[in-house]
């Protein structure tokens, strides 16, 4: 084991978007000691999941869903097209969808937005700006995030031009990007480190997690994870109110 890629809310974050902080820093500082890297990939922006991870200042991380990455000095990025940008907010506005822009930097929401909506995102956007036509975001954008049931997914790909696509990341988010996904950054992440799939072990439970199960020997589906996920992984981990990440790792660093 020399990388370690976890998602968050639902496989490393219990219900209560919490994790076991003191058993996580004991767990770390072997891995450290024997130098395997830990890596963060969720749909949320890099910049809300250092939240979680403030006393530390090596871990790797790819947000967004693929669309982001920071790895020491590296920063990539898969960013949508502007004209895209304006085509899949303005369709989206039409067919009255509340959602949110993640730039490199900052996160949006059109005037349109409920309060109730700005109050639900609040805790991952606590910076969010508002705007009011296209031409308002003028900063790179990463993805953008709708508010809707995994069924409607068919229903909002019709809307995008061909040069996106999106998936469905749980709780009722719905991350467009221009065809990114969390695989990808992590292929990054193994050819910047000399990393093989027999090195690496991955976490997940939702469906854009899949294509990192694929990349790994060591592909744990979390138990809560739908039926789909885990007939790709390779193992099931306990739940993530069990600390299922946690516990695992504990039995992998007991053998090194």
């Amino acid at each position: 084991m020399k990388l370690v890629a976890v998602d968050m809310d639902g496989t490393f974050l219990n219900d209560n978007n919490e994790y076991d902080e003191v058993r996580f820093k004991h767990i770390y500082d072997k891995m450290l000691h024997n130098n395997i890297r830990f890596v963060v990939a969720s749909s949320n922006h890099s910049s809300y999941l250092k939240y979680f991870f403030a006393e530390y200042n090596d871990i790797i991380y790819i947000g967004a869903n693929g669309a982001s990455l920071e790895l020491d000095d590296i920063k990539r990025y898969k960013l949508i097209a502007q004209r895209d940008v304006c085509t899949a907010i303005t369709r989206l506005i039409d067919t009255n969808y509340e959602f949110v822009v993640s730039t490199i930097n900052n996160a949006f929401i059109h005037q349109t937005a409920s309060e109730s909506y700005r109050r639900m995102i609040q805790p991952y956007y606590p910076d969010i700006k508002v705007f009011t036509v296209n031409d308002d975001i003028d900063e790179s954008v990463l993805k953008i995030t709708v508010t809707a049931a995994a069924d409607e997914l068919s229903h909002i790909i019709e809307l995008l031009p061909a040069s996106l696509d999106c998936v469905y990341s749980g709780a009722h988010c719905i991350d467009i990007t221009a065809y990114a996904d969390k695989a990808h950054m992590l292929k990054i992440v193994m050819e910047q480190l000399s990393v093989s799939r027999d090195d690496l072990v991955v976490f997940g439970d939702g469906e854009n997690d899949i294509e990192m199960f694929k990349l790994s020997s060591h592909s744990y589906a979390m138990i809560n994870a739908p039926r789909k996920v885990k007939s790709y992984a390779s193992a099931i981990a306990p739940s993530n109110n069990q600390s299922g990440v946690l516990y695992i790792l504990e039995q992998n660093i007991k053998q090194i």
